[in-house]
């Protein structure tokens, strides 16, 4: 609080008539008093008036009267500092009253932060600079959020809680008066590098308040204010004063903020009301996609003619697969990169996807293709139902075809009739099985059935195995089927291996077991395709026999040719003279050498290896290490 008594009409006219004359000298805070009081001392010629206003002004203003005016003078002087004082008491309490109406009514925590300074500025005059300091918990910094008559850069002049004045406050509650620079310097004894590098490069004021703002015992910050002026002082009024200030706008500042939260909780839980309501026009439009779906799933038909009811309904154009190889497209469907997907599963296992193109009303989207994959979804559980009694009842036909037994009251034996020639197949299915083997199993004989050329068929699967009968009128008809299908077998990765062709009743078991076999030889070897068990050759003797323990035999004979990159050419020279029958001639032309060289090479082979190609026992064991080699190595 700042009182300038020359400015006084009384005080001035008499200094102006050599009446009075007078001086201020400062007060340290803790000196100060809390009342106005004076004190007169006299001497020959004059009266020494010592008038103590320093709670006001933290000064105290010292009088020298002639002794010829004596006490009315001096009464006059006191009663004059007395209306000085109650002057600016009734002028700080009004403009208080209009920070009150400023600040405190306000909602805006941003308005609040950003106009305290100026009403401060404006309440003590006498304050050249401010900061109001907020505490953020995520950082644990105070933060200066508003500052006036200091440089821009002081936003980057962060305190730690018990750093510098402003730190201290924070902590202890208690509001800090340092009057004087060197007091100043003193009170930033603790401080952080950054802090006091900043403090040394800042111009230091020569008063300094700092109080608590505080609000329903939680202390959100510090409001501090600077006075550069050379005699700048703050009070213990003025302490008073900042802390009324401080007070009105920490109310206001938590109001502002429980207003923001309101705000904030009414906007979402208008969100939480809006999205309800979609959800509740979303659960309806589900209600009625379910019903009608319901009612094309409820009607007779294949699930082809169910999704073209769906495609015409809706007006959607899609695609959909499942692993039984149905492979449905609307009319108007086109192959797209940017087509969505849709899974369709049964016990966690994708059994079918549905494809489609993205429409701006993606929620009908959504719950058309959420909803039809659960109808497909039933429906793909009731065919396997289906399909399962379905197998059942062929294999159990095909055990009594084993047993010579005939079965009468089937369903005219699932199409099959038996006629003069037959022909067993068995399929192993490679690599990893699905999550559900069954699916795999039906998958793979549907691929099956869609290979074969003979209507005349009975397929079933046992076990991780799909079984084929064939029957036919002639045995050329069994060829040309089991050549059709070895192209289409290439493409697909299975492996069949296929009985002999015939004509007695009591012969199915031994052929399925020359067809299981045969596919357990291409399993061994690691192919995929058609093997007939009369191809087996010499490899009819290795049933239970790993793969890598016919190649450690055929790399135990041929080690001589095998090891050495250099004798390379030695095993593919015993190779075609075993593949021509060991004709000199054939096989010398095939690799393009002359006789004598073919002949030499050979006499090589005997000695790297330790076998006579004229023993008969020798040449066998080579040549059955050649043929396996080629067929399990390569």
């Amino acid at each position: 609080m700042e009182i300038t008594l020359s400015s006084h009409p009384e005080l001035s006219r008499m200094q102006h008539e050599g009446v009075l004359r007078f001086e201020d000298v400062d007060v340290e805070t803790e000196q100060t008093v809390a009342l106005l009081s004076h004190a007169v001392e006299r001497s020959d010629d004059r009266l020494r008036l010592v008038v103590d206003h320093s709670y006001f002004t933290a000064k105290r203003t010292i009088f020298e009267v002639s002794a010829q005016c004596g006490e009315q003078v001096t009464t006059r002087v006191v009663a004059a500092v007395q209306e000085a004082v109650i002057a600016v008491q009734t002028k700080t309490v009004e403009m208080l009253a209009s920070v009150n109406a400023a600040v405190i009514n306000s909602l805006d925590d941003q308005e609040i932060v950003h106009s305290v300074l100026a009403e401060v500025m404006n309440v003590l005059p006498h304050a050249d600079a401010g900061v109001f300091r907020l505490f953020d918990e995520e950082s644990g910094y105070l933060i200066p959020v508003s500052h006036q008559g200091l440089p821009d850069d002081y936003t980057h002049y962060r305190l730690q809680p018990n750093e510098s004045v402003s730190g201290e406050v924070f902590v202890t509650g208690v509001p800090a008066i340092h009057n004087g620079r060197q007091n100043i310097i003193d009170a930033h004894r603790v401080m952080s590098p950054e802090s006091q590098s900043f403090m040394e490069r800042s111009r230091i004021a020569n008063a300094l308040l700092c109080v608590p703002v505080a609000a329903e015992g939680k202390r959100l910050g510090t409001l501090t204010t600077l006075c550069f002026s050379p005699r700048g002082t703050f009070s213990p009024f003025d302490r008073t004063v900042l802390e009324s200030l401080a007070a009105q706008v920490a109310v206001a500042y938590q109001r502002s903020l429980a207003y923001k939260n309101a705000i904030a909780t009414s906007s979402r839980l208008e969100k939480m009301r809006s999205d309800l309501a979609s959800k509740n026009a979303e659960l309806d439009r589900a209600v009625e996609l379910h019903d009608k779906l319901l009612r094309i799933f409820s009607t007779s038909g294949s699930l082809v003619e169910r999704l073209d009811l769906v495609a015409g309904l809706f007006g959607v154009e899609f695609r959909f697969e499942n692993v039984l190889g149905v492979d449905y497209r609307s009319r108007g469907w086109t192959d797209h990169r940017d087509s969505l997907e849709q899974i369709v599963e049964v016990a966690e296992a994708p059994v079918g996807f549905f494809h489609f193109r993205p429409i701006e009303d993606a929620l009908f989207q959504r719950a058309l293709f959420g909803t039809l994959s659960a109808f497909v979804a039933l429906d793909f559980v009731r065919d396997m139902s289906k399909l399962d009694v379905l197998n059942a009842s062929k294999r159990a036909y095909f055990d009594d075809l084993l047993k010579g037994v005939e079965s009468h009251g089937r369903l005219e034996h699932f199409g099959f009739r038996l006629e003069r020639f037959h022909q067993i197949m068995v399929a192993k299915v490679s690599g990893p099985l699905s999550p559900d083997a069954r699916l795999s199993l039906h998958r793979s004989q549907t691929n099956l059935q869609n290979a074969i050329r003979l209507s005349n068929a009975l397929v079933f699967h046992q076990d991780d195995e799909i079984i084929i009968v064939f029957s036919a009128s002639t045995a050329a008809a069994l060829a040309r089927n089991i050549n059709a299908m070895m192209d289409r077998m290439l493409h697909l990765n299975i492996q069949v291996g296929a009985s002999v062709v015939y004509d007695l009743t009591g012969f199915h078991s031994t052929a399925k077991t020359q067809a299981q076999r045969a596919a357990e030889c291409l399993v061994r070897r690691g192919q995929s395709g058609i093997l007939s068990h009369q191809d087996m050759g010499i490899e009819a003797l290795l049933s239970g026999r790993d793969r890598y323990e016919i190649i450690d035999f055929a790399h135990e004979v041929l080690a001589p040719l095998l090891h050495d990159q250099k004798h390379e050419f030695l095993y593919e020279t015993l190779r075609s003279y075993i593949r021509e029958g060991k004709s000199a001639t054939r096989a010398a032309s095939c690799l393009k050498i002359h006789n004598n060289t073919l002949y030499q090479r050979l006499a090589r082979i005997e000695m790297l290896t330790g076998r006579k190609i004229s023993n008969a026992e020798d040449f066998t064991l080579l040549s059955v290490a050649c043929q396996l080699y080629s067929t399990y190595a390569g």
